[in-house]
């Protein structure tokens, strides 16, 4: 058992726990596991005297603090994956400019209280700028490796490395302290110190949905993970809020040969957690993707069988700035089993080197501690963040989490740093400034010391600069602001979009559509003035590609032939952002797992499914259940046209905007005798197009699952001239409440897989 493992059963009691922090793209997700907290040593060593010209550092380390507070109390911090046991000063002197290394020193008096790390060092005095750099749970890092004094700093950083092979023992860790005036050996020394861990964490739970089948996990494998760690990041941003935005890999890394395997410690446990790995850099090539990026593999029992499946799973959070296989150091990945579809790989070496396929994985990273907390005797007030990103969508959202033992409230500020408008201190008050709104909340089951605050964007950006905002934070006697951002649609100029139809009616085409009754449809998309980046919607545009149908009946189970049109299908599913299954796809039962398993894999991905007759994609409509059961009606069932649906607070943007206002109860005209209705969806579907037959408006045609990212077609042929506008059907542009309503509905589409939406 690994440290990481062991961690999970060592806990010690705290005062204060922590708190999480979710990312908003821009993840968001940028995980600290240090803080620091100023207190004196309280040790029975005596404190030594320096000798003459030596300069004696007391250091402090606060310990780094757990994340997800509403399911961990604040007692259950993890002392293994916070504890300092050696640590080693390097000093860096400033000449001519750059930083110059001169010495190191080992940490001495090293005491871990079990609220704090402290140590002194004893380092020469100096007057010149210094650096000093903590290298901490160092390994073999020295024993491979002894910096020449004199050596340039970046050369020094990237050298120092020690083994992975598992990573038994203390984490290692790195933090640094500049000290502009020098190192005084007539003064009192004494620092705090933030750190940040050298590895990432992995944690893989089950929280299956409702239409899952059964699956138990068996063990958990991280397949080639480098076999070195770099304990110094080329970059950490500040010392005093360290934090990475890219990995730091050692040049002599290689990727191990052999998998790091951790079994399950009981027979169907919630999760396997607290698995350790060095960083990686991202593959961007597709067949690298496969071979040599690090990747997660769970073994579990499927459906009750007594044999084990294989599941690949993939570093690929769809989040800005988080390509596919990096991982970087202080992130706790949380990878979250929800539905598992079929079988998978018969062993886990085919399974590491094969597109994941049929398991459905929420991938979350967690900030692991309170990136600004400030204490006084036993008060403290902390926030996750100082500063939030939203989208440049209405209604996008972002969080802050909050702890405090103190009364605290919030205000926003002018332009000019001037509190203004009202102040919220109460759970459930909502403060809003014209752009964003601001409520205060708190988990079911948490702390009365935890809390949030929730943001949100009250209006669509669609010019080319920021929307900003700072709100002040007041509680006890520390007063700070929070920098409150909404972004724009200039950063999609060069992104395009690639969608996916197959070769029936209603499909888009590559060129054009095969059938005339998708192409008012793919006009309206192709417009620049609607989908460019000077259009209403910011994009780069489209890339359309086709499937016909006998591609879409492949199997992995048949003829070699068959097993190679499976395989091309596979990998042409997983270079799409938009799939539309258009009228009377035959897909099979596996390339309909591989499309499920693609749409769940990655949040900017959606999935358009024609509905217009019983044999409409059948064999993924099974797996789709939970969205109510459609049934197929002859035009003399439920009349001969549609309507726009009601108005609710679930689809009024689709209804408003950016294409303008579709009106009240628009008409739809039929484009067959057939169609799809269905009336039994649960309240995640939203009716955009409903019937016309009096009694019959919650009965939909066309509607959105906005959660799972679904679009529901009901009539193939709704894209056709005399449906959409003649005027979109000869140049798409955009004249009637239908062609407003499918413009907007594609608008939310492309927002969806930008992130923006």
């Amino acid at each position: 058992m690994n440290e990481c493992e062991k961690s999970r059963k060592v806990r010690r009691g705290r005062r204060a726990g922590t708190i999480r922090s979710r990312a908003a793209v821009a993840l968001a997700v940028l995980c600290l596991f240090g803080a620091a907290c100023s207190e004196d040593p309280s040790s029975g060593a005596p404190e030594r005297e320096p000798a003459g010209g030596e300069a004696v550092v007391r250091l402090t380390i606060a310990p780094p603090r757990p994340s997800l507070p509403q399911m961990r109390a604040a007692e259950d911090l993890d002392e293994a994956e916070s504890r300092v046991g050696t640590v080693r000063v390097l000093v860096f002197e400033q000449e001519g400019g750059r930083y110059l290394y001169r010495n190191m020193a080992e940490g001495e008096q090293v005491r871990f209280s079990g609220s704090a790390t402290r140590f002194e060092v004893r380092l020469p005095g100096t007057p010149n700028p210094v650096k000093l750099a903590l290298v901490c749970n160092y390994g073999d890092a020295f024993e491979r490796y002894a910096p020449a004094a004199g050596s340039d700093e970046a050369t020094v950083r990237e050298r120092i490395g020690r083994s992975f092979s598992g990573l038994t023992g203390d984490l290692p860790m790195y933090g640094e302290i500049p000290l502009p005036s020098g190192l005084r050996a007539d003064a009192e020394n004494r620092f705090d110190v933030r750190l940040l861990r050298a590895v990432a964490r992995v944690d893989v739970t089950k929280a299956l949905d409702a239409g899952s089948r059964p699956f138990r996990i068996g063990e958990v494998y991280v397949y080639r993970p480098n076999d070195k760690i770099r304990i110094v990041p080329d970059d950490m941003g500040s010392a005093e809020s360290p934090r990475v935005t890219a990995p730091s890999v050692f040049a002599g890394a290689q990727k191990s040969a052999d998998p790091v395997k951790v079994t399950a410690a009981e027979p169907d446990p919630a999760s396997v957690a607290g698995i350790c790995l060095p960083e990686s850099a991202a593959e961007s090539d597709p067949a690298a993707q496969l071979s040599e990026a690090t990747c997660i593999v769970v073994g579990g029992y499927y459906d009750g069988q007594e044999r084990l499946s294989y599941y690949r799973i993939d570093f690929d959070p769809g989040i800005d700035g988080h390509p596919f296989g990096q991982v970087l150091r202080n992130y706790k990945y949380v990878f979250r089993i929800r539905k598992v579809l079929g079988e998978g790989w018969s062993d886990p070496d085919t399974a590491a080197t094969s597109r994941a396929t049929s398991i459905a994985v929420e991938t979350e990273a967690w900030e692991d501690f309170t990136t600004e907390m400030y204490f006084e005797g036993d008060n403290y007030l902390g926030v996750s963040a100082r500063s939030v990103s939203l989208g440049y969508v209405a209604g996008k959202m972002a969080r802050v989490d909050v702890q405090a033992s103190v009364p605290y409230s919030v205000r926003w500020l002018d332009a000019s740093g001037v509190p203004t408008g009202g102040e919220a201190s109460q759970t459930g008050e909502v403060l809003e400034n014209g752009s964003f709104s601001v409520a205060i909340g708190r988990d079911a089951g948490a702390g009365e010391t935890l809390s949030y605050l929730s943001f949100s964007a009250l209006a669509d950006n669609r010019t080319d600069r920021d929307v900003t905002a700072r709100l002040r934070v007041t509680g006890g006697r520390w007063t700070f602001d929070i920098a409150v951002t909404q972004g724009n649609p200039s950063q999609f100029r060069t992104r395009i979009v690639r969608v996916l139809s197959v070769q029936e009616i209603g499909d888009l085409g590559t060129n054009t559509p095969t059938s005339a009754s998708g192409l008012p449809m793919r006009r309206i998309l192709d417009n620049a003035k609607n989908f460019s980046p000077g259009g209403t919607v910011v994009i780069g545009g489209f890339s359309f590609s086709e499937a016909s149908r006998a591609e879409m009946q492949a199997t992995g189970t048949g003829s070699a032939a068959d097993k190679e049109i499976f395989r091309s299908m596979q990998a042409t599913i997983g270079a799409q952002d938009v799939i539309y299954l258009t009228y009377n796809t035959p897909i099979s039962n596996e390339l309909a797992q591989v499309v499920l398993a693609w749409l769940r894999a990655a949040p900017g991905r959606v999935l358009i499914v024609g509905t217009d007759t019983d044999t409409s994609n059948a064999q993924l409509r099974q797996y789709l259940t939970s969205d109510g059961t459609w049934k197929y009606y002859y035009r003399n069932n439920l009349g001969g046209q549609f309507r726009r649906a009601a108005r609710t607070d679930a689809n009024a943007r689709f209804f408003t905007m950016p294409f303008g206002t579709v009106a009240e109860n628009a008409p739809v005209v039929r484009a067959d005798d057939y169609a799809a209705y269905c009336s039994d969806y649960p309240s995640r579907v939203t009716p955009l197009v409903v019937s016309d037959v009096s009694g019959q408006g919650g009965t939909l045609i066309v509607g959105v699952n906005g959660t799972d990212r679904i679009v529901y077609l009901g009539d193939a042929s709704l894209h056709q001239y005399n449906r959409l506008s003649s005027q979109a059907n000869a140049d798409g542009t955009v004249t009637t409440d239908f062609d407003r309503l499918m413009a907007n509905l594609w608008a939310w589409i492309v927002e969806r897989v930008c992130g923006a939406g």
